[in-house]
């Protein structure tokens, strides 16, 4: 069983789209751990949308209303 992991440094880099793309390929499972800011449904949201449906998409562990980053 192979696993990838998509990280960037910064919003808007791509790592949504990438991810989308490879699970769409490899019809895979998608999972974001930690959602932040639920504006427009999130990640999980736009995931299954530009997988086309291949990807099965797994709830997030925790879900937060505000936008943030980490630090």
């Amino acid at each position: 069983m192979s696993r990838y992991i998509v990280t960037g440094t910064d919003t808007d880099v791509g790592k949504t789209i990438f991810a989308a793309g490879l699970a769409g390929c490899l019809r895979a499972h998608y999972w974001k751990p930690v959602q932040a800011g639920l504006d427009g449904g999130g990640d999980s949201a736009t995931v299954a949308v530009l997988s086309a449906g291949k990807a099965t998409i797994l709830p997030e562990a925790y879900r937060l209303r505000t936008p943030c980053s980490p630090h």
